[in-house]
This record gives structure tokens, C-alpha cells and sequence, in this order.
């Protein structure tokens, strides 16, 4: 449900609060007005929601109206944690070659474990994003290096 994420990473920076399910729906109506939950089998976008929660993709919160409740990415994710132990997986075997590898190139790296990965679907904006949140969490470190012109990415002492 990578448009229910990424629309909801986006009213989640951009907005002064919570963002209520209503909200959500009409940004991602904005972004794709063929957009119809019953694409995906729902009958309705709150069952589709809680469904996202289930699966631990969304969290649910009480709203201001009842059957608007409010919508969050959760804090950290089971997928999303994967995810950063798929990265670091990848930059420690390039490092066992010889050198950390260069941001540029990396996702690809990536997507040659595991194909569908991106890291849009966790909220994030670019790959970029992605690895400082990785480095902010002690997963990788990265370093700009001006001779590559380029961040290296190492394993964490």
C-alpha cells in the first residue's frame, strides 16, 4: 500500500497535527483519482486502514469525529526494521570485499537481494532519507568522502 504510505509520510511532515483518515483519503484521492480501496478488495477505506494496522503498517488512534480516526506511521516497524537489517546485510558483505561502498549505486545492491524492496513504502522520501535514518538508529555509519564525491557507508564499530 505504498501510496497509503507515502501519502501519509508527506501530510505527516507537512502537517500542524494529527492526520485524521478523511484527510488522508482526499490527499491520496489528489494523487490518484482512480484510487478506489475496492481495487485492493475493501469495501470501505477504514477497513482498509485497520487492515494496514493489522499488519503494522499504520497505527489508529481515537479522532475528533466518530469513524475518522486518526492516522500515524508506527515508530518503528517490523518490515521497516528488516529493511535496515537488509541494508546493513548488504553494506557489511561490500565491506568484506574491500571497501564501504558509495551511496550511489547501493540500492541497487539492494534490490538485487530482494527486488521489490523500497524505501518509500516505510515513509521516506528518497534512499537517502533512508540510510540517515539507518545511521541515526546505529544501523550503518555514513561519512562524506569528498575524493568519491559520494557518503561511504561502513558498519558501526
Amino acid at each position: 500500500m505504498r501510496i497509503v504510505t507515502q501519502t501519509l509520510s508527506g501530510l505527516e511532515r507537512s502537517a500542524s497535527g494529527p492526520v485524521l483518515a478523511s484527510t488522508l483519503k482526499r490527499a491520496i484521492l489528489r494523487k490518484e483519482p482512480t484510487f478506489t480501496e475496492a481495487d485492493y478488495g475493501f469495501r470501505a477505506f477504514g477497513e482498509l486502514l485497520r487492515h494496514l494496522e493489522e499488519q503494522q503498517v499504520v497505527e489508529l488512534g481515537e479522532g475528533t469525529a466518530k469513524g475518522d480516526p486518526e492516522v500515524s506511521l508506527p515508530s518503528e516497524s517490523p518490515a521497516e526494521e528488516k529493511a535496515f537489517d537488509l541494508l546493513r546485510t548488504v553494506v557489511e558483505r561490500i565491506v568484506a570485499k574491500g571497501s564501504p561502498p558509495p551511496l550511489s549505486g547501493l540500492k541497487n545492491q539492494i534490490r538485487k537481494v530482494q527486488p521489490d524492496f523500497s524505501e518509500k513504502q516505510f515513509g521516506y522520501g528518497g534512499f537517502l532519507q533512508f540510510c540517515k535514518a539507518a545511521a541515526a538508529r546505529g544501523i550503518v555509519d555514513m561519512d562524506w568522502d569528498d575524493e568519491a564525491d559520494d557518503y561511504l557507508l561502513r558498519i558501526p564499530a
